[in-house]
């Protein structure tokens, strides 16, 4: 796939200029039950159905309304923003608003819900929500809503969530395979350190080589922090730095990830694929990789500012940094590296992807169904997730939809280019990557988790960040952390299928 001379602001104005004025329409007949693979290229347009014209007239006649409808993350606000100018072009009377959260800015807008504020529609990534059988009735059933784009999606999207918990939805809706965890670091300092991991990195040794490398280089820069920073941020340290570093090693796979999550094995076992995250992080911060006590430092302020400042060489972040450099240092060339090679007595490099989320992403809260807006919101949700409004969001976050498109969609989103793209492509620079997008242990337990449970990890509480400052400072043992994970898992579910 090439990159195309366009970017993705020019594309969005592009696509409102062609959309003004244009109904939403085209849906058919109903799509697969199961997700797949994941891709390296959008599905094309000989996968779409067959179109007909679908239920989608304009909302009925009122009073002027503002929508509040919250972007996915802060980074996305201007974008999204964008693309729903398009919708108030074709809907005059009805004006979006549209807001992002940052992490150090979430607290204060659940506190806002709490106290009466009630958005028409909003996102999960930064609420730390998971809907699930605990908390369902926070949000709208979208299959009593009169939805029209079920059968869009390249897997049954509208019964898989009431198929998992056994209860009506869907409650959420994602448009994206699963996300993507990689080192991502700026091409000309690493080419500047003398450094080649692209071309040198093969091996969990290797890695492990090219980190010392890197930071003895960065260690004589007097322009240079550190080679790889990190820093505290609870979402990251329970769904993905675990699997993440878990996968590389041969007792780490998915597959013994989910054994754990389910109970067929344990959490403090010998062979606990989680002991190899607190090891490697407890090697990298005494052999000096990571700064002491980095999981005091903030997640945003501290590190993604100074890499987006070229402070920093590189970090281990989802797809949300590359776009924050994006427009903060527009002139930055990013590269990535998937971060789990293989260490010794595993044969593959497998790679974990979040596997598409059926519980996560856009939802309506419960209570704006009784507004007198409600048919105008409706009808602006079923536009956001119509055929000719999915390029535009797919192209401005940058990531391969599980939808079916109408039109063939040539990505420029720079993590699809700067790393996404490459992996198990046989044209790409890692043709040999297995990608792993199987349902997650955490997501598959969750079925079973008790109203307050902490989830193992205790993130929503930010309970997981004295038990790594303890392993980390030596006060605490790896087995004493994995010894506190499996008491919470133990206290966690209910009805597990042992």
């Amino acid at each position: 796939m090439n990159k195309k001379n366009i970017s993705r602001r020019d594309f969005l104005r592009a696509s409102a200029l062609t959309a003004a004025g244009l109904v939403a329409a085209q849906c058919g007949a109903p799509s697969a039950t199961e997700a797949p693979p994941a891709k390296t290229e959008a599905p094309a347009a000989t996968e779409a159905p067959a179109a007909t014209e679908a239920p989608t007239a304009a909302p009925p006649a009122a009073e002027e309304v503002t929508l509040e409808i919250m972007a996915p993350a802060s980074e996305y606000t201007s974008v999204y923003q964008e693309i729903w100018d398009v919708y108030q072009a074709e809907n005059p009377g009805i004006t979006v608003n549209v807001f992002g959260l940052n992490e150090d800015t979430t607290a204060a807008y659940q506190a806002k819900v709490a106290g009466g504020y009630l958005p028409h529609m909003e996102n999960t990534t930064l609420l730390q929500l998971y809907v699930d059988k605990t908390n369902y009735q926070t949000c709208v059933n979208l299959g009593e809503i009169g939805f029209p784009w079920f059968d869009r999606w390249t897997f049954d999207v509208e019964h898989a969530w009431s198929d998992m918990y056994g209860l009506p939805g869907p409650r959420t809706l994602e448009i994206y395979e699963g996300l993507n965890c990689t080192w991502v670091y700026h091409a000309d300092l690493m080419e500047e350190a003398g450094l080649d991991p692209r071309k040198d990195v093969k091996t969990w040794d290797d890695m492990k080589k090219w980190l010392q490398e890197g930071t003895d280089w960065a260690n004589q820069k007097d322009d240079v922090v550190a080679f790889w920073d990190h820093a505290w941020q609870p979402y990251m340290h329970c769904r993905h730095v675990p699997d993440v570093v878990a996968i590389a090693f041969p007792d780490g796979q998915r597959e013994q990830q989910v054994a754990t999550f389910m109970g067929e094995a344990k959490f403090n076992a010998p062979d606990s694929p989680y002991r190899h995250c607190f090891e490697f992080f407890k090697e990298a911060t005494d052999k000096g990789w990571l700064a002491d006590s980095w999981w005091t430092k903030e997640w945003e302020a501290d590190m993604e500012a100074a890499f987006i400042a070229k402070e920093t060489v590189m970090t281990l972040h989802g797809p949300w940094i590359w776009d924050k450099v994006a427009a903060g240092n527009p002139s930055a060339e990013l590269l990535g590296l998937p971060p789990s090679p293989p260490a010794e007595g595993q044969p593959v490099w497998n790679y974990h992807q979040w596997s598409p989320d059926i519980n996560r992403q856009y939802f309506i809260r419960t209570g704006v169904e009784k507004l007198p807006e409600w048919e105008q919101v409706k009808h602006a949700f079923f536009w956001f997730f119509s055929p000719k409004v999915i390029p535009m969001r797919a192209q401005a976050e940058g990531r391969v939809p599980t939808y079916k498109l109408d039109e063939p969609l040539d990505l420029t989103g720079p993590q699809y280019l700067g790393v996404r793209k490459d992996l198990g492509n046989p044209d790409g620079a890692f043709p040999d990557v297995h990608i792993i997008n199987s349902i997650e242990g955490w997501k598959q337990a969750s079925i079973y988790a008790v109203k307050g449970s902490k989830e193992v990890w205790d993130y929503r509480a930010n309970g997981n960040q004295p038990i790594w400052a303890g392993v980390l400072t030596g006060e605490m043992t790896v087995q004493d952390a994995l010894d506190w994970a499996q008491n919470n898992w133990e206290n966690d579910y209910e009805g597990l299928p042992l």
